[in-house]
């Protein structure tokens, strides 16, 4: 990131988000919402004085609110930029901030702001969100966790330092349940596999297994999916560490009120014994959703999305980077569930994709495209919702318009229209006419 700060052809605009997008492939109009700091960026140099004063704690959401954080501080270790901002819902307002602060960076008085850009193309790449649904006693019990906090609890700089402890008592577990696919592979609610949660449960089980050798670890799974290079090799290694892997549904899960253990009922596959066991920790590997940055900028630029919510690109497989808007790129989860190398693959991709048109100055089209026929239109408007481009709009005097950019020259207009009033340039009806009578004479 810091790489990324210091390159002069790189502008970074943090804690902001694109409200409205205009235009088309080299001439899009965007408008981007600067949210207030009540920090001045250009003053603020990161010391910390204020965060030291400030008597308002909060709770930590880079570290899953699994600790606390000051109401005015930087979002996390190696930010970038390196820049307060204060949570005004918690802010009390007592200005000790304003008085420890000697290079006077601290404003009240800011407001929200909306910049204009002149963009030529976009990527788009807004990540996902966990499923935080109330399987297994998530958000009830004290010690059920998710696996992005376990990998919080694990992380050197974590708030127990990179030590195994679970949240109710800081103390450390002895007996660990990993539960795959909860919230996904569900036909009511997510169909999907979220494709790294198996990798997940081997790769932390193995750290907590190498830290505290004598830590009885149990994964209980439907299908272990560790496709990829040297996973299925990692995963082995974790069954010869001592995990023991239970293919097999979790049932009722208890919380015992005194010791804040957790009692499971298991049932392994092929079994007809319920295996009923009492752990100190449960880890839920739970599925990764659509961001709600993805939902929000999928309206704001009119990108379709496909069943699972995730962005829809041009073609799955031929096509897993461009989306139907022309200029508009798509990298990472906001298309689907990836692991870190196709996401790290897909970006390089459409980094690429996108620099192409840029670096010729020009993008060039096929004028294959729908041309309305005013007479004949019946102002129905059923090309307009047929458009799956959003091509066709109305003008002021309530005849049909096509941009000719937005427009693919696919032809469902025309096919939609019960008028015969737009058709495409080289496909018209006269034009298969001619060709059809000078066919059947050569067949009869």
């Amino acid at each position: 990131m810091l790489e990324v700060e210091r390159n002069t052809n790189v502008e970074i605009l943090s804690y902001s988000e694109v409200v409205k997008v205009e235009g088309y492939i080299g001439n899009f109009k965007v408008q981007v919402k600067r949210k207030a700091r009540y920090v001045n960026e250009g003053l603020c140099t990161g010391c910390g004085s204020c965060t030291e004063v400030c008597p308002i704690y909060v709770p930590n959401y880079f570290d899953e609110n699994l600790s606390a954080r000051k109401c005015i501080d930087i979002a996390f270790a190696q930010a970038v930029p390196a820049i307060s901002n204060i949570e005004r819902n918690s802010c009390v307002e007592c200005f000790a901030c304003v008085d420890a602060c000697d290079n006077e960076a601290i404003d009240f008085s800011q407001k929200d702001e909306i910049i204009e850009l002149d963009i030529g193309t976009i990527l788009v790449a807004t990540g996902w969100d966990l499923y935080q649904g109330d399987d297994y006693g998530y958000g009830k019990f004290e010690n059920v966790v998710t696996q992005v906090q376990l990998e919080r609890i694990l992380a050197p700089n974590g708030p127990t330092l990179g030590h195994l402890k679970r949240p109710s008592d800081r103390e450390r577990p002895k007996r660990i349940l990993f539960i795959n696919c909860v919230g996904s592979r569900n036909l009511n609610s997510n169909e999907y596999c979220s494709v790294v949660c198996c990798n997940l449960s081997v790769k932390n089980s193995k750290l907590i297994k190498s830290e505290y050798p004598d830590a009885e670890i149990v994964v209980a799974y439907i299908d272990m999916r560790c496709g990829g290079k040297m996973y299925e090799e990692y995963y082995r290694r974790a069954r010869n560490a001592g995990i023991l892997f239970v293919k097999g549904l979790v049932g009722k899960i208890e919380e015992d009120p005194e010791t804040k253990n957790i009692r499971v009922q298991l049932e392994p596959v092929g079994s007809d014994t319920i295996i009923e066991k009492e752990f100190d920790m449960v880890v839920l590997s739970s599925a990764s959703l659509p961001s709600q940055g993805t939902n929000e900028i999928a309206k704001v630029m009119n990108i379709e999305k496909s069943p699972d919510g995730f962005l829809k690109e041009a073609h799955p497989r031929l096509d897993p980077i461009s989306t139907k808007v022309p200029g508009v790129f798509i990298a990472g989860s906001c298309q689907g569930q990836k692991s870190i190398d196709l996401t790290v693959s897909q970006a390089k991709g459409a980094a690429s994709s996108a620099s192409i048109p840029m670096h010729h100055e020009k993008y060039v089209i096929e004028l294959i495209r729908a041309k309305p026929i005013d007479e004949r239109c019946a102002k129905c408007y059923k090309c307009i919702l047929a458009c799956p481009y959003s091509a066709i709009s109305v003008n002021e005097q309530g005849l049909i318009e096509v941009d000719l950019i937005s427009c693919r020259g696919c032809g469902i207009c025309e096919a939609q229209c019960p008028s015969k009033a737009i058709e495409l340039t080289h496909y018209k009806d006269n034009q298969f006419m001619a060709y059809l009578d000078e066919i059947l004479p050569i067949i009869g």
